[in-house]
């Protein structure tokens, strides 16, 4: 759970957010409340202003995520790119998602294939716009000057990819692609969702190239006790979440041993992680059971 800092920084952002329902009718504020899940404030209290910030100022910070999940939804801050994503920022940290070192962002980096991944050019620009500012805030006034002078506008970091990555191929590499979409800096949460939409079905459409990269992404992620893991399906295609190995119940089995003649002997790698390993010839007359155990529903028969 987060500190009261960054709750203090959460109810700021929230009244940023949500200050233009000052916009709407006195009559329209109460459902506009209710939707979000702030205290209903009647029209006698005050100026619309007034209603808007003294209906926050009653929402208990233990509320202050689930107020934050219905701006979001609404889509209130869709045109204020930094504002959604500082409020995304403080809202996923609530988990506590698991530590992604910087080493091994950029080592995975160097070691993906961005034409792999940019294949769907669509797809692949929605996803880099859903968790990265690449379009911008808008335009500023010294901007539209050049605008409406020279015909020209802004050049936003979504031109540089499409430049870059689709109309020539082969001039970034995907950790040229991180470093400018900040992807090394971002916090743990944003990078997490980031890799999970990378090997999504909406972004890669073979299941053959998900897995292909999964491995290749946990070939930098495991030695930091982190890993993306299959937690479902998605229309048929695997679906992968980044997961803490290190967290009780997260780790996979490795001590079902069976088909043995002999008793093997066994070396505990990590206590912690119940880690085991087979020594000397039993390694070869042994097996051990160490996927994923499905869930019922998803087994047949």
């Amino acid at each position: 759970m987060v500190d009261s800092v960054n709750r203090s920084a959460l109810r700021t952002l929230l009244g940023e957010a949500v200050a233009p329902l000052s916009n709407l009718s006195h009559e329209a504020l109460s459902p506009a409340f209710a939707q979000l899940g702030m205290p209903p404030i009647p029209q006698e209290a005050g100026s619309k202003r007034e209603r808007v910030e003294l209906s926050l100022g009653q929402v208990p910070d233990a509320e202050l995520p689930r107020v934050t999940r219905g701006v979001l939804e609404r889509g209130d801050v869709d045109e204020r790119p930094s504002l959604r994503y500082q409020l995304e920022d403080l809202l996923w940290e609530e988990d506590s998602p698991p530590e992604i070192p910087k080493k091994a962002r950029r080592e995975l980096a160097r070691a993906l294939d961005l034409t792999d991944l940019a294949q769907h050019q669509e797809r692949f620009l929605g996803l880099l716009d859903r968790y990265w500012m690449i379009v911008g805030e808008g335009v500023s006034f010294e901007e539209l000057e050049v605008l409406l002078l020279d015909g020209y506008r802004p050049v936003t970091l979504k031109d540089r990819i499409e430049r870059h990555v689709f109309r020539n191929p082969g001039d970034w590499s995907a950790e040229v692609l991180f470093e400018n979409l900040g992807a090394f800096e971002a916090r743990n949460a944003r990078f997490g969702r980031f890799l999970e939409g990378l090997v999504s079905a909406d972004v890669l459409l073979d299941e053959h190239l998900q897995q292909t990269t999964v491995g290749t992404i946990n070939d930098h992620l495991r030695a930091h006790g982190i890993e993306l893991r299959q937690t479902g399906t998605d229309g048929g295609y695997p679906l992968f979440a980044v997961v803490s190995t290190r967290l009780h119940g997260n780790q996979r089995p490795k001590n079902i041993i069976f088909a043995s003649l002999t008793k093997p002997d066994i070396r505990f790698r990590s206590s912690v992680d119940n880690d085991i390993e087979i020594v000397g010839g039993d390694a070869t007359s042994t097996l051990v059971y160490d996927r994923e155990i499905p869930n019922a529903s998803n087994t047949d028969g």
